[in-house]
């Protein structure tokens, strides 16, 4: 492999975990784009972020467990395993271009909407899901767009805002969910022949970076104010949904 396309892999995947370890999500959405853009195969690119997320998601939970909501975890983790399965057939069977152009531009509309309510809106109301169908429903399109993008994050991060948790238990909650449903995640796609000879040559060759990124990506976690980390979560969705455009 070219020394330049090793180099943009590894940026990559660190540009990914940094921002998975400060927001608690999204490195699939940063680094798929920019694995697709130097031409990575798919199936490697896929598999690769597949396994550095679940690393990274094994170095953040320790610290995030106390505030975890282990019934809504429960609730959605089922959602999940059956929407795996059905993500990875998704992957064998349908176009998944098409399928990361919708969620675009749902992020696109979404970020914007909610960002504009939060900041412009000082007294407006605020919707607040209950069900735990909405659990299982977020549960299920995580575990459908995991096998497919390895976007899990993106649906129980929608629901976690709807559901006005607080800052600590957002964390906690979307960190442990993203680190059960890698476990599966990963398992599916090895299991559905989406590894290939370099995932795991790659991988190791990524292992110090991540641990970097983890641990640049807390100190930098805990110089922001918690008051303006949901604003910035909008500001971000937004930005996801336009590199997702970009690769179109």
């Amino acid at each position: 492999m070219d020394i330049t396309i090793f180099i943009f892999i590894l940026l990559a995947i660190f540009l990914g975990a940094l921002v998975r370890t400060y927001f608690g999500f999204g490195e699939a959405l940063i680094s798929m784009p920019l694995l697709a853009l130097i031409g990575l195969d798919i199936k490697t690119a896929i598999s690769l972020v597949g396994i550095a997320g679940l690393t990274v998601a094994l170095f953040n939970i320790f610290s995030e467990m106390k505030h975890i909501k282990y019934r809504t975890l429960a609730v959605m983790m089922t959602g999940s395993l059956i929407g795996i399965p059905v993500g990875i057939w998704i992957l064998h069977h349908f176009d998944t271009g098409k399928i990361q152009l919708l969620l675009a531009i749902f992020l696109i509309l979404y970020g914007i909407y909610a960002f504009i309510k939060t900041v412009f809106l000082t007294y407006h109301s605020k919707i607040k899901l209950k069900s735990s169908l909405w659990e299982g429903l977020a549960g299920l399109v995580s575990g459908v767009l995991g096998s497919v993008y390895n976007s899990h994050g993106v649906p129980i991060v929608i629901f976690g805002t709807l559901s006005q948790w607080h800052i600590k238990d957002f964390k906690s909650t979307i960190q442990a969910h993203f680190l059960l449903t890698a476990i599966f995640v990963v398992m599916g796609q090895l299991l559905g022949g989406i590894w290939t000879s370099q995932t795991i040559r790659l991988f190791l060759a990524t292992l110090p970076i991540l641990v970097v990124a983890v641990l640049l990506g807390k100190y930098l976690s805990k110089k922001t104010h918690h008051n303006h980390f949901e604003k910035w979560i909008y500001i971000f969705i937004v930005i996801l949904g336009i590199l997702m455009l970009s690769t179109q």
